[in-house]
């Protein structure tokens, strides 16, 4: 009954069929069926019934499907039961037992080599020995009968013999590690802010690269010290990004177990864990910028002169009194220009969100690239603003910090003024902050796979790339002083070719 059950399970035919039905469920799912979309997707792509054929039978997943997974194990199931039942025969015929004289009942077979030389036996033996040895084998055993019969046997090549039990390891190794990725493998990503840290991901939705809702907690956290973008010096790529890389502290435990840099294909492996840099964008906020403190006073009458410069322009007539307002407001921009020279200065940074001045200090509460579109911010269109709590004589109160100044002064009268706050601060420069897109991936199995294929490989090079073979020889002495030599062989494979070989070394087609 036992042997039924183990002849079953290692039935060849149907190892076979469980490796077609996974490589056509394989190919369905990699190729022909986008994996991970909803149902509406199908219904919109292929139709109502295929839609609701490919959702009931989780053809939306093949790959962690529970009938996938099935098959993965019954595939090593086969491979295991075929190993018990084939392997010990073929066990034993290499390593059991061998009758190393020549049978008597051998020495008529067709394949069995019959010569004769007029060499003496000492001078055959020697003779046969060394054809042996050219022909691969290293060791050849004598067994001296009588006086006038020596048996020789040899061998070579018996590991060959283990190639399939080597293969058969190495398959069982590679399902086992497929089988750990399958079920314990984690894959998603996480957008961390330049400055921040974070000790999960969010997983991707099942066959897909799209975040889902479930989450995945790190064995350590990622902090993000640095993120940076190389762009090309080119006339033709202005501006377009070239490279963008994140610098990174692995941190576990309050410790720092690893630092390093995060490159597009160029990733980072902790305990397993393996951090690809996939993608980048702007967070919405500043990350740095320079600021101008004006007194009011000063900022509002420099203003004025101006208005009323292009006010006169555009209602005179008279083309030379044009040019002279004209004249007059270059002037204005280079008085301008050294203006903003000897206005005070200072510098903000999301890192130290606290800035002091002479009588006042700064709080940025919040910051915003656009404050008319956030999302234009996304296509390099700004408009900036800064929200800050002012600390001044004792008050406290918030302010807008524009690059406008043309807003800035409304906003002022309504937000500074009533405090008898003399600054106007206008935004002078600055540079958006980004977050880096990182991809995690986790497969307990990987190493596995790896160990599997390459036992895999070593047992095809023993099975292909070596023969095991046998040869004896009987060497008697006639009553006329000449030797009759019998060879029988034993070849796996190639029979014809060693066949010819012995035939080639014995001097079969040459006189002797």
């Amino acid at each position: 009954m036992i042997k039924k059950v183990v002849s079953f399970l290692g039935n060849v035919k149907l190892g076979v069929a469980y490796l077609i039905a996974l490589a056509i469920l394989s190919v369905l799912g990699s190729t022909y069926i986008k994996q991970g979309e909803t149902y509406i997707t199908y219904y919109k792509e292929y139709g109502e019934i295929p839609a609701k054929i490919i959702w009931i039978t989780w053809l939306n997943n093949v790959f962690h499907a529970w009938y996938y997974q099935l098959l993965i194990v019954l595939v090593a199931i086969a491979v295991i039961f075929a190993t018990i039942e084939r392997f010990p025969a073929i066990y034993k015929s290499a390593y059991g037992k061998v009758e190393k004289k020549l049978p008597e009942g051998a020495l008529k077979k067709p394949s069995t080599i019959h010569i004769t030389y007029d060499f003496e036996l000492k001078k055959t033996l020697d003779y046969i020995v060394n054809v042996i040895h050219r022909l691969g084998f290293r060791k050849v055993e004598a067994i001296k009968e009588n006086e006038n019969t020596v048996y020789l046997y040899a061998e070579k090549g018996k590991i060959s013999r283990l190639g399939m039990l080597v293969t058969h390891v190495g398959i069982i190794v590679f399902l086992i590690g497929a089988f750990m990725g399958s079920v314990l493998g984690v894959r998603g990503q996480i957008e961390i802010p330049e400055g921040e840290s974070a000790d999960y991901i969010r997983k991707y939705r099942e066959g897909s690269l799209v975040p889902g809702d479930e989450t995945y907690k790190l064995p350590f956290t990622i902090l993000l010290k640095k993120f940076s973008l190389e762009f090309y010096d080119s006339k033709e790529f202005a501006g377009a990004v070239k490279s963008y890389k994140s610098d990174v502290d692995i941190i576990k435990n309050g410790k720092v177990i690893k630092s390093g840099i995060i490159e597009v294909n160029k990733p980072m492996e902790v305990e397993g864990h393996r951090i690809f840099q996939t993608s980048y964008g702007k967070t919405g906020e500043i990350k740095e910028a320079k600021l101008l403190v004006f007194k009011y006073d000063e900022l509002l009458d420099f203003m004025n002169k101006g208005m009323m410069i292009n006010q006169k322009l555009a209602s005179e007539t008279d083309e030379n009194k044009k040019k002279e307002y004209e004249k007059q407001l270059r002037d204005l921009d280079r008085q301008w220009i050294d203006f903003i020279n000897k206005t005070p200065k200072l510098e903000y940074s999301y890192r130290n969100p606290t800035i002091k001045f002479n009588d006042f200090s700064l709080k940025v509460k919040n910051t915003t690239l656009n404050y008319k579109n956030p999302m234009l911010a996304q296509q390099d269109v700004y408009d900036p603003l800064i929200v800050a709590g002012v600390d001044f004589n004792g008050k406290n109160f918030d302010i807008p910090i524009t690059r406008d100044p043309f807003v800035a002064i409304p906003a002022y009268d309504r937000f500074s003024k009533p405090f008898n706050f003399p600054y106007v601060i206008l935004i002078d420069s600055f540079e958006p902050r980004y977050f880096s897109g990182l991809q995690v991936s986790y497969f307990p199995g990987t190493d596995l796979i790896w160990l599997g294929t390459v036992v895999v490989v070593l047992g095809t090079m023993l099975a292909f790339y070596t023969v095991h073979r046998r040869v004896w020889v009987k060497i008697e002495k006639r009553e006329d002083n000449k030797t009759d030599v019998y060879l029988a062989f034993y070849s796996q494979k190639f029979k014809e070719s060693f066949h010819e070989k012995i035939k080639e070394e014995l001097g079969l087609n040459r006189n002797v």
